[in-house]
C-alpha cells in the first residue's frame, strides 16, 4: 500500500512538471549571495465555476428600490431601535416613555430617509408602512424568503414631503425624505410589548418603474442615517418656578436591508459572473503539489491572474479569494442557494484586489507559502465580489481571453549549493 501511495505522488509530480512552464532563462540575482537563484512557475490548469447564492446586501452603504440592470428590488426594509436620555433624577429612561411622562408632550414624530441622488429628490412617489412584528434578519434574509410576501397587513403611512438641501453655491446637496407618523406614537410607545420592534418599509407605486437609492445604517456614524425624530415640549418646575423647554431626540436605525431579486438577471454562460446583486459566485482549483517546488525554496511572489470581459465588466471592482475548508465537487451551478454552502478560511489567508486592464491580479503568496508548508490543505478557493462593490455592478471572468489562460504564477529563490 505505501508503495503504491509513493508511486502516485511521483506520478502526480512527474505530470504536474509536463503541465507546468517553467522559464528556460530563470532571473539570476546574486541578492547578495552568488548561489541563489530566481526561477519561475506558471500553472495554468485552472478549473474555475461558478455557483448562485441568494444575494443578501446587509453590508451594504444603501438601501434601494426599483430596477436596474435587469435586478428588481420591491422593498427594503428600517428597522427602529431605542434611544436612552438620562433623567432629572439621574436615572436611564428610554424616550419612548416620554409617551407615559406627565411633564412631556411629544408634539410629532418624523420618519427620515436621506439621499445625495438628485434624480431621487425629484420623486415623491414611495410609500412607507409600518409593522409592530418582526419580518426580517438583517445578516440572513433574501428574495427567496418574500416570494409571496405582501404588505396589505401593513400599517400605510403614504409618501413624504421632501426636503432639498443646496450648499453655499447653490448647488444640489442632498434630499431628506420626510414622513409624518404622528400616528403611530401609542404603538411605537408600547414599552411593555416585548416583541415591538418597530418595522418599517419603503415601496414604490405599483406603477413607478423609477430607480431609488438611500443611505442605510452603513453610511455614516449617525448623520444621515435612517431614523425617527421626536419633538417635544418638557415642562419642569423649581419652586415656585416653571420652565418649558422645546427640544427633540434622534431614535436611529437598528438594521436595515434591501430585498433584490436577480431573477430576471440572464447569465451568460460562456463566463463567470460575480457580482453582489446577482448573488454569483466562484469556485477556482488548481492542482498544487508541494514536490512541485524544490525543498527549501522561499516563495517570492505568487500571483492569481484571472481575465475578465472589459466590454461587458464594470470598472475598479473589488474581487475577494479565499481558501474553502472542505470539497467543493458536489456543488450544483444550476441551484440558488439559500445559504453559501462552502465554508472559508478567512482571516489571514482572505485577500483581495482590483480589476484593471481586462486582469484581476490577486496576491496569494501566503497562501501558497502555507499550502506549501502544509499548514492549510488545498481544497480550492471561493472568488467573491467585495461587500462593498455596488450589488448592480458584474464582472465577467472568462477562463481564456485573447487566447492567454487564466494561471497562477510563482517565482521563487533556491540555493544551488543546497540543491546539490
Amino acid at each position: 500500500m505505501k508503495f503504491w501511495q509513493s508511486f502516485s505522488k511521483i506520478f502526480i509530480a512527474f505530470s504536474l512538471c509536463l503541465m507546468v512552464w517553467k522559464c528556460e532563462d530563470p532571473i539570476n540575482s546574486d541578492l547578495g549571495h552568488g548561489d541563489l537563484n530566481i526561477d519561475t512557475l506558471s500553472f495554468s490548469m485552472i478549473d474555475f465555476k461558478g455557483y448562485s447564492v441568494a444575494p443578501n446586501l446587509s453590508s451594504s452603504d444603501r438601501l434601494y428600490l426599483g430596477k436596474k440592470a435587469n435586478l428588481h428590488v420591491p422593498i427594503s426594509f428600517v428597522r427602529i431601535g431605542d434611544a436612552f436620555k438620562i433623567t432629572s433624577d439621574s436615572t436611564i429612561s428610554s424616550v419612548w416613555d416620554f409617551y407615559y411622562d406627565s411633564t412631556v408632550v411629544i408634539d410629532s414624530l418624523h420618519f427620515i430617509l436621506y439621499s445625495n441622488d438628485s434624480i431621487v429628490s425629484q420623486n415623491s412617489n414611495v410609500n412607507l408602512y409600518f409593522s409592530p412584528d418582526s419580518q426580517f434578519d438583517e445578516n440572513s434574509s433574501n428574495f427567496l424568503d418574500f416570494s409571496n410576501f405582501s404588505t396589505d397587513d401593513w400599517e400605510m403611512l403614504g409618501t413624504p414631503s421632501i426636503l432639498t438641501k443646496i450648499d453655499s453655491l447653490g448647488a444640489y446637496e442632498s434630499a431628506e425624505y420626510i414622513w409624518e407618523i404622528d400616528t403611530l406614537l401609542s404603538l411605537l410607545s408600547d414599552t411593555l410589548d416585548s416583541n415591538l420592534t418597530r418595522t418599517f418599509a419603503i415601496k414604490l407605486a405599483q406603477d413607478d418603474t423609477n430607480f431609488m437609492e438611500f443611505f442605510s445604517e452603513e453610511a455614516t456614524t449617525g448623520e444621515k442615517d435612517p431614523k425617527i425624530i421626536m419633538y417635544y415640549t418638557q415642562t419642569t418646575s423649581s419652586g415656585d418656578s416653571i420652565s418649558i423647554d422645546t427640544n427633540s431626540v434622534k431614535i436611529f436605525s437598528s438594521g436595515d436591508l434591501t430585498i433584490i431579486d436577480p431573477t430576471d438577471f440572464i447569465s451568460d454562460t460562456t463566463y463567470i459572473n460575480l457580482g453582489n446583486g446577482i448573488g454569483s459566485r466562484g469556485i477556482l482549483n488548481f492542482p498544487f503539489i508541494e514536490e512541485t517546488l524544490p525543498i527549501g525554496s522561499v516563495i517570492r511572489s505568487a500571483n492569481l491572474i484571472l481575465n475578465y470581459d472589459t466590454t461587458l465588466s464594470a470598472s475598479n471592482h473589488n474581487i475577494v479569494i479565499d481558501p474553502i475548508e472542505g470539497d467543493s465537487v458536489d456543488i450544483n451551478s444550476m441551484i440558488v442557494y439559500q445559504d453559501d454552502p462552502l465554508i472559508s478560511v478567512g482571516y489571514p489567508y482572505r485577500v483581495s484586489s482590483y480589476i484593471s486592464n481586462g486582469q484581476c491580479i490577486i496576491s496569494i503568496k501566503n497562501i501558497i507559502q502555507n499550502l506549501n508548508l502544509g499548514n492549510i490543505d488545498n481544497f480550492g478557493f471561493k472568488l467573491v465580489s467585495n461587500e462593498k462593490n455596488d450589488p448592480f455592478e458584474v464582472v465577467f471572468f472568462n477562463k481564456k481571453s485573447n487566447n492567454i489562460d487564466a494561471r497562477l504564477e510563482i517565482i521563487f529563490v533556491t540555493n544551488n549549493n543546497g540543491n546539490n
